[in-house]
């Protein structure tokens, strides 16, 4: 099914998403900062795509499960996991690496540079993904806190491949891992390439002859192709030699209005119903659709051909916030990176590193940066003494820049270059804020209600 959403209205995008959910692809639309709240300017899910699954075209965000090959590349780019990548999982593509590890080096090859070598790549010498984007800082971070001296990543010929935005996330996740590594003292070299390295080749098979078969291979473009039901990243390894990709079954897709508050946004639950037909959520041949998405979400069209929705799932918490997830890579960087010893850089920047300033003389204390914060970096103090503010902790900051998006006073700035100490000393960061009185001005209704209070509730309206 079709999904089209008006990108920027930010409309229906949490619901939408679970067209991709299955095999290949898990979707955690609670830690999503877009649907979470629709002001937040995250898509870096659809500007990594390599398929043509998720796509921005013409301001409409556009997702059609069809298309998915299951590559993982939008879970890399994810800041905040809440897209997973399960073929394969990031436990079995570790663990396939370190198998793989022959003289110090690990090789991780996308499916078709795989399909291109054939037999030319000797039997367990390389661990298999789909799309070289598949590959995140947190692996080749486990890589080397495991004393794996090399790491490479061998694609096709990705100018011949419909999967070449891969390439481009590949290479930004190696600059990334090099700053990474770099700042704490490791020589791991990582490298990404369509060189095959020979210690993969078999047995008399010369690096001349792979680069051959490869050059036979990619006379004509080629693409990976889409997922089928029932296979996901079990089927991955059966299906490495012959170019063929594990795929998740058709999802359904349900969608509807923000819910929690005018900025957060809700979604529908995973086995949600959907009309089956190719079309658009503000077709009016959905407008006839009654969903029911579990317990106590209930989706119906209006007359306008937009869904309401009688419940969400995103449960604020009590606090006042939405619920708060560090996601697993981001702690199994940071062990990793903490297994390599003390590091040897005083800052990083990269693009998983950022820390966050607050402008006191622009913050009116309202502290919506903490109650859309995705992983709690920002989180909400209330003292005895009656002291309020925030708390902010960078080393669970995924740089999403939720609280940046959301702030509507600009007073918050997330930077880019942060001191190494700050992501493994657990420092905390604490901005004290004033309470700040109720503004009567232009609220008329507000007025009434303060001397109905005074009055005793007698107060009438003409």
């Amino acid at each position: 099914m079709v999904e089209k959403i008006d990108a920027a209205a930010h409309r229906h995008v949490g619901a939408a998403f679970e067209a991709v959910d299955g095999e290949a692809i898990r979707v955690h639309r609670e830690r999503c900062a877009k649907v979470r709240n629709r002001n937040v300017e995250c898509l870096k899910c659809a500007a990594a795509c390599t398929s043509g699954c998720i796509a921005l075209v013409d301001g409409e965000l556009v997702l059609d499960a069809a298309q998915c090959v299951g590559c993982g590349t939008c879970a890399t780019v994810c800041p905040t996991c809440a897209l997973e990548a399960l073929n394969p999982s990031d436990a079995e593509l570790k663990a396939a690496c370190l198998s793989a590890v022959r003289d110090g080096e690990a090789v991780i090859a996308c499916s078709q540079a795989r399909a291109a070598l054939g037999d030319r790549l000797a039997p367990g010498a390389c661990a298999s993904v789909v799309c070289a984007g598949r590959v995140d800082e947190s692996l080749l971070a486990a890589l080397a806190a495991e004393g794996v001296s090399r790491a490479t990543v061998l694609c096709g010929r990705c100018d011949r491949c419909a999967q070449r935005h891969g390439l481009e996330v590949a290479e930004l996740v190696a600059e990334t891992a090099r700053v990474l590594l770099g700042a704490w003292g490791s020589s791991m070299d990582i490298v990404v390439t369509d060189e095959v390295p020979e210690g993969v080749l078999a047995g008399g098979v010369s690096a001349e002859a792979a680069r051959a078969a490869c050059d036979v291979f990619f006379a004509e473009e080629r693409a990976c192709e889409p997922i089928r039901a029932g296979k996901g990243s079990a089927g991955l390894a059966d299906a490495a030699d012959s170019g063929e990709v594990a795929a998740p079954p058709a999802g359904t897709v349900c969608a509807a209005e923000p819910s929690i508050s005018p900025d957060a946004a809700c979604a529908a639950a995973p086995g949600a119903s959907a009309p089956s037909a190719s079309v658009s959520l503000s077709s009016p041949e959905a407008e006839a659709a009654d969903v029911t998405a579990g317990p106590g979400m209930r989706f119906y069209w209006n007359s306008g051909h937009t869904r309401k929705v009688a419940a969400h799932s995103l449960h604020v918490m009590r606090d006042g916030t939405l619920p708060h997830f560090v996601p697993d890579r981001r702690e199994r960087l940071l062990d990793a990176l903490a297994a390599l010893g003390e590091p040897t850089a005083s800052s990083v920047e990269c693009r998983l590193a950022g820390a966050v300033v607050i402008d006191a003389t622009r913050c009116d204390s309202c502290r919506m940066c903490a109650t859309f914060c995705p992983t709690g970096a920002i989180r909400k103090f209330d003292d005895a003494d009656g002291a309020i503010g925030v708390e902010h902790a960078p080393s669970d900051c995924v740089k999403c820049r939720s609280c940046q998006d959301v702030c509507r006073n600009d007073a918050i700035t997330v930077i880019d270059t942060v001191p190494t100490r700050w992501l493994l000393g657990g420092e905390t960061h604490r901005y004290t804020m004033t309470p700040r009185a109720v503004a009567l001005t232009d609220n008329p209704h507000q007025i009434l209600d303060t001397f109905r209070q005074t009055f005793n509730g007698d107060i009438f309206e003409r």
